[in-house]
């Protein structure tokens, strides 16, 4: 299974690397920063947690390949530093305050998830307002790689699964918005 979800993540971030040099992603540099630090934070609270393997590859490769968009990214990214930035940048600090004074990772995962949910609300608005915006394959691979670990996942404990189950259902409703640009050519044909 740990060999499927590193095909599928390698390949959902190989989808993104290309969407970068055709100049079809130019994501902000700060966004970019703020996504390394909440996957950073991610990982270390799915280890603490105790999590098992599945989850914690998908959670390293999530940073890994997090590090990689903003290694593409660095001379093609905008300065942009909005509202969702400002938004975020806050929580992590907050997560950062939890952490240090309570040592509490379950709540420092929920805090992260938080702000990856926050941190997409504009891609998901791109996508409602045209499903071409995005590269399908790049959600679909990291939603099933998802999918992947959550099946592997002690479903005893929400702390056990809460990170695939958030992203299975994150990027796989990306990828139905994204899916869209099919059914829009399929009714224009007609």
């Amino acid at each position: 299974m740990n060999n499927s979800i590193l095909l599928l993540v390698s390949l959902s971030y190989f989808m993104g690397a290309k969407s970068i040099y055709q100049n079809k992603y130019t994501p902000s540099i700060y966004s970019r920063i703020i996504w390394i630090l909440v996957a950073f934070n991610s990982f270390l609270s799915v280890i603490f947690l105790g999590n098992n393997s599945s989850v914690i590859l998908l959670a390293s490769l999530s940073l890994l390949g997090n590090f990689l968009i903003l290694a593409l990214s660095l001379k093609r990214s905008k300065k942009v530093f909005g509202y969702t930035e400002i938004i975020c940048s806050i929580l992590l600090i907050l997560s950062l305050i939890v952490w240090i004074f309570t040592r509490l990772p379950f709540l420092n995962l929920t805090i992260s998830l938080i702000i990856f949910l926050i941190g997409g609300i504009p891609t998901y608005k791109k996508v409602i307002k045209n499903p071409r915006d995005e590269d399908l394959l790049f959600w679909l691979f990291f939603a099933l790689a998802s999918l992947l670990a959550l099946v592997t996942t002690d479903k005893a404990h929400l702390s056990g699964y809460l990170y695939p189950l958030f992203f299975t259902i994150f990027d796989g409703g990306m990828t139905i918005l994204c899916l869209r640009r099919y059914l829009r050519n399929s009714h224009t044909q007609r």
